[in-house]
C-alpha cells in the first residue's frame, strides 16, 4: 500500500481510533527532536503574549508539522480542515493538540455549498468576533497546491482580524504523491519556522479580497520557500 492509502485508511474503523494518538505522540517525538531554526520568532512571540486574535494560514503540505506550534497558542483556537476522509484524520490528529476543528473549504463559499466552505467560514468568523483565533490551509481542500483561496483573505475582510502567514520545513523525511506533495517528517532532523509579518486587513468588497489573496500566495510562498532553503531542501 503506499503512503497515501495508508493515511486514508487510517481514516475509519480500528485504525481510525488508534492511528490519530499514534501520529500525535511520532509528530510530538518529531518535533522534540528536531533541530529548529526561526525567522520571525518574535512576531509569533507578541500575538501570543497579547492575546489577540489572528488567523495563522500555512500550505496543506505542511500542517502535520505545524501542529505542535499550534499547540502553544492559550487563546481558544479553531483549525479549518477539509471536509473529506483524509480531512477526518487530520481533523483527529490537531485535536490531540488541544485544539478545535472546523470542517469545510477555503474556496468560494458561494462555489462549494455541498463543501460546507459558507458554513465553515460563518462558524470562524462568530469564533473569531468572540476573541478565538483560526488556522487556515489556504490551498485545501483539494488545490492546486500553493495557490490560496479566497476564504482566509474573506474571513479576514469580514472579521477586521489580520492574517498571519507561517511556513516551516524540515530536512528529512519522504513527500508523499498528492495533490499537494505532503511532507512528512523524521525524528533528528533539522528544522525551521519562517513567520512573517501580519497582513493588512483587506477592505470589503471583491478587488480588496482577490489583491488580498494574491499578496497572501506570493508572501507565503516566498517564507515556504525560504524555510526550504534554510533546511537546505530543495525538492
Amino acid at each position: 500500500m503506499n503512503p497515501r492509502r495508508a493515511l486514508s485508511a487510517f481514516g475509519s474503523g480500528l485504525l481510525g481510533r488508534i492511528a490519530p494518538p499514534l501520529a500525535a505522540a511520532y509528530i510530538r517525538l518529531t518535533h522534540a527532536t528536531t533541530r529548529w531554526t526561526w525567522q520571525g520568532r518574535e512576531v509569533l512571540d507578541a500575538v501570543l503574549e497579547e492575546r489577540r486574535p489572528v488567523i495563522f494560514v500555512f500550505w496543506h503540505s505542511r500542517i502535520l508539522m505545524m501542529c505542535p506550534r499550534i499547540g502553544d497558542i492559550e487563546v481558544p483556537l479553531r483549525v479549518l480542515v477539509s471536509n473529506n476522509r483524509d480531512g477526518e484524520l487530520i481533523s483527529r490528529v490537531v485535536r490531540k493538540f488541544g485544539h478545535d476543528t472546523i470542517r469545510g473549504s477555503t474556496r468560494n463559499p458561494k462555489k462549494t455549498k455541498q463543501k460546507g466552505g459558507g458554513a465553515a467560514l460563518r462558524d470562524l468568523l462568530r469564533h473569531l468576533e468572540a476573541g478565538g483565533s483560526a488556522a487556515i490551509t489556504p490551498d485545501g481542500p483539494r488545490g492546486p497546491a500553493r495557490q490560496a483561496q479566497l476564504g482566509a483573505s474573506l474571513l479576514s475582510a469580514q472579521s477586521g482580524v489580520a492574517v498571519l502567514p507561517v511556513a516551516c520545513a524540515t530536512n528529512r523525511g519522504p513527500t508523499l504523491r498528492s495533490w499537494d506533495r505532503f511532507r512528512l517528517s523524521l525524528p533528528f532532523a533539522k528544522g525551521a519556522y519562517v513567520v512573517g509579518e501580519p497582513m493588512p486587513i483587506p477592505e470589503k468588497g471583491d478587488d480588496a479580497v482577490e489583491a488580498h489573496r494574491q499578496a497572501l500566495e506570493a508572501v507565503l510562498n516566498t517564507l515556504t520557500d525560504r524555510a526550504d532553503v534554510m533546511v537546505g531542501r530543495t525538492e
